[in-house]
């Protein structure tokens, strides 16, 4: 993995405790040598004696050194004072001591997943195309992605998605697949949700809600500078209002993460501080891509998703059912009611109607057996 530079703070030892520890030590150290000195003094006698046994001398003489009530108060206050201009000088003055705390393992730099090797990268894209093979496109370009950085021996990255698509075909799931076969950490936003820019950017302090967004939080957690975040219907992205007439716009607050420029220096409303979010992979769905504006068009790379037929939803049933060790009469089941839905119900059925029958399929085999 790679280090890099996360958040923008200087490194200073701000906690009270350990300043007045170290305090204590250098006042003892000074006394101890200036008792050692007074004791060997400066006479005849003492002219024989080597540079370094003054200080041996002073090691002897630590029991002898005691710290009165009125020089441990002195120390303490100097302690506060130090910690407490150390911490206007860090930028962290304003944060609670939690929240320093919660920052203290980033501030010397935050790891990158780097990409293996160019086989790697085949094998991933093939296992991913494997599962789902309508999600071609979207296979392909990512493939070519983690090639391109396997050869540059760089961490794993690519351009910004917006798949594009119908409903329920497998965006989504697709995006997480490939998070867990890059061994990502992985946040989830859907756009379309009241309140889904507080998610995304967090939540500035004065209010009772407060809080970092989605993304920082994961990467905070986990410490990895490039994780995968999904954030669903991009093209239904609401923007919201509050009491005092702040207008709050997800596509503005995604912009500005998306931006190279802005990304590499971005100040987070919670923390206001400043954190290098430029590595995070973005992929976006969208079920109308024309409804997504321009300028965040212009920042990703479109890809057009066909809709998924019957019969990719009956091997989709049978490859999953079968990493899930379902039984053969379960994956026979659902391939049925795959093929009989449409005219039972009189509607399409999608990919997330699959996956819901998987996981019911797993609950009921996984139920203890009535005797």
């Amino acid at each position: 993995m790679k280090t890099i530079k996360f958040v923008d703070i200087r490194d200073y030892d701000t906690d009270t405790s350990s300043i007045a520890g170290h305090l204590t030590e250098a006042l003892k150290q000074i006394r101890k040598n200036k008792l050692a000195a007074d004791l060997i003094g400066n006479d005849e006698q003492s002219e024989g004696l080597k540079s370094s046994d003054p200080d041996g001398f002073a090691d002897e003489l630590s029991a002898g050194v005691e710290l009165t009530y009125r020089d441990k108060s002195r120390i303490l206050e100097r302690a506060r004072r130090l910690a407490e201009r150390r911490a206007t000088a860090s930028g962290t003055s304003h944060l609670k001591k939690e929240e320093v705390a919660r920052l203290a393992p980033v501030v010397a730099g935050i790891q990158l997943v780097m990409a293996k090797d160019e086989h790697w990268a085949d094998e991933v894209a093939a296992a991913i195309h494997d599962d789902m093979p309508w999600m071609a496109k979207a296979s392909e370009y990512v493939w070519h992605g983690l090639r391109r950085a396997a050869q540059r021996q760089e961490a794993i990255s690519f351009r910004p998605l917006i798949l594009n698509g119908p409903a329920g075909i497998g965006k989504s799931v697709w995006a997480r697949s490939l998070a867990k076969a890059l061994e990502l950490p992985m946040a989830d936003i859907d756009a379309s949700k009241g309140g889904a820019g507080f998610s995304l950017v967090g939540v500035e302090r004065g209010w009772s809600t407060a809080q970092a967004g989605r993304p920082l939080d994961i990467m905070l957690a986990k410490r990895i500078g490039n994780p995968l975040v999904v954030v669903d219907e991009i093209c239904k992205a609401a923007s919201m209002s509050s009491t005092k007439g702040t207008f709050h716009s997800f596509a503005n607050g995604l912009l500005s993460l998306l931006e190279p420029v802005s990304s590499e220096a971005w100040e987070c409303p919670y923390f206001r501080l400043q954190f290098n979010m430029s590595h995070i992979i973005w992929v976006l769905t969208a079920n109308d891509v024309s409804r997504v504006s321009e300028p965040l068009r212009s920042r990703c790379q479109v890809i057009e998703i066909p809709d998924i037929t019957s019969e990719q939803l009956q091997a989709f049933a049978v490859k999953r059912g079968g990493k899930m060790g379902l039984s053969q009469e379960s994956v026979d089941a659902i391939v049925t009611a795959i093929i009989q839905a449409p005219i039972v119900t009189g509607r399409r059925i999608s990919l997330r109607d699959v996956v819901r029958m998987l996981d019911r399929a797993e609950m009921l085999e996984g139920r203890p057996r009535l005797q």
